[in-house]
């Protein structure tokens, strides 16, 4: 079978969140087919109660575009250090490496359609100037196109993918999905500027994304930034909800991993990428991602 729709009950399991999201009203996820084209992931979910936790803690994906509708809800979306406040039919991007989740300002009802487009998805659909779009900001800006912006054909175009997903009308949906990424690199109005909770941990997490492949010493950082090491960690971690070794040691690991795929060997990715041995490398990619380095690149 080349692609298959999922229900929600299986795309629950297949994810290993069933509980985590009250209902599925579509469920789609396209599986490379044997022609080569990449598939994409599309979901229009809904939860009744939401909470700071679980499926919307802070994370990234190391090689997927996400582009996220928001429907409903009381919610903030956070990445990279900036905040955008979310308004029905916005429309929010997070490219493969930005760190970014959901703050709730409330448990009101959250409804959204999210979908996952690969990197390469472009590349082997012979469609890469569509890719432009994804490629032209910094890191955690021009994420938000609000709904002004998006209601004259952005956010109808979704809705006809999940219209034709729902029908199994699946060549079809995907067309639209092109449609729709055609559009998106039609916007020529500034993109929503987003609310800078603490401009100095913005230009912290600017620097240490510039630096990972260097030594870093929490001393050396407050120093440069002409702080108090223990107010850096405290302010460090209410903005992103990590420490600044942890954020350093997630962002050198993802890098480990794109190297690696990209034909460097594992210790070689692992020193490229800024760890001082590959014994951390080693234990720290098994606690974060519950494999070995090595385990990942056979199921990979």
């Amino acid at each position: 079978m080349k692609e298959k729709s999922f229900g929600s009950e299986a795309f629950s399991q297949r994810k290993g969140r069933a509980n985590m999201v009250d209902q599925y009203l579509t469920a789609f996820y396209g599986r490379e087919m044997e022609d080569g084209n990449a598939g994409y992931e599309f979901v229009h979910s809904i939860n009744n109660a939401p909470r700071n936790d679980g499926e919307f803690r802070l994370h990234n994906h190391n090689d997927l575009y996400e582009i996220y509708l928001f429907l409903e809800g009381d919610v903030e979306f956070h990445i990279e250090g900036n905040i955008y406040r979310a308004h029905p039919h916005d429309i929010f991007i997070a490219r493969p490496y930005e760190m970014h989740h959901n703050y709730f300002r409330s448990s009101s009802r959250y409804e959204r359609i999210v979908i996952f487009v690969p990197q390469k998805f472009f590349r082997l659909n012979r469609c890469e100037e569509l890719e432009s779009f994804f490629l032209n900001s910094s890191l955690g800006t021009g994420c938000q196109i609000p709904a002004a912006v998006a209601e004259r054909e952005l956010v109808a175009l979704l809705f006809k993918i999940n219209r034709y997903l729902q029908e199994g009308a699946l060549l079809i949906a995907k067309c639209v999905l092109l449609e729709f990424l055609y559009q998106l690199n039609q916007i020529s109005v500034p993109l929503t500027e987003p609310v800078v909770e603490d401009q100095r941990i913005k230009d912290i997490l600017l620097w240490l994304n510039e630096h990972l492949t260097q030594r870093v010493t929490l001393d050396g950082l407050a120093d440069a930034f002409f702080l108090n090491k223990y107010h850096l960690c405290r302010v460090f971690r209410s903005v992103t909800g990590m420490s600044i070794n942890q954020y350093l040691n997630y962002k050198r690991l993802l890098l480990a991993r794109s190297l690696h795929q990209n034909g460097q060997t594992l210790l070689e990715a692992s020193v490229n990428a800024g760890f001082n041995s590959y014994a951390h490398f080693y234990r720290m990619h098994k606690k974060v991602f519950g494999m070995s380095p090595r385990e990942e690149s056979r199921h990979g």
